[in-house]
């Protein structure tokens, strides 16, 4: 079932990092190093400017609890959160493509995954937003609307 999730009060950023893996992507042989606080920030002022186009974290070192992934283009981004206990994704979304099939124009870090252009946005400021909060909260950025789906 989707449902859109409506934006909310932010409250302050919580002290200390949650997750346990960070990488450029969805390769193993692009894992990040350093997830300390300084990492974070490094790591989102580096989605913030485009320098790195694919990002993936998760709160366990295979990211078989969960996690986030972030592909993007020059000018689209993808970005979504699964939570596997509950089984539910969280995707950033444009409402002009909410009844579209068609496909977002993003070469996937996995050289495979297809990513559907409802759940596309463009902000690169927010989308960096959603990756600090996530680092420190394993949660979906409360400052943004989503698309939730559970199964």
């Amino acid at each position: 079932m989707e449902e859109i999730i409506r934006k909310r009060e932010i409250p302050p950023l919580p002290d200390g990092v949650k997750i346990q893996s960070a990488s450029r992507g969805a390769l193993s042989s692009l894992e990040l190093d350093d997830i300390s606080e300084a990492g974070i920030r490094d790591i989102v002022e580096k989605v913030r400017t485009g320098a790195y186009p694919s990002v993936m974290m998760s709160p366990d070192e295979y990211g078989e609890e969960g996690y986030l992934t972030l592909e993007s283009s020059p000018d689209l981004i993808f970005l979504q959160i699964w939570d596997a206990e509950t089984e539910t994704a969280w995707a950033c979304f444009d409402p002009d493509y909410l009844d579209s099939d068609e496909e977002a124009p993003i070469e996937p870090s996995d050289s495979q995954s297809v990513f559907p252009m409802k759940c596309t946005m463009r902000d690169r400021d927010l989308a960096a937003k959603c990756v600090e909060w996530y680092a420190h909260t394993l949660e979906p950025y409360p400052g943004m609307e989503w698309l939730k789906e559970t199964w």
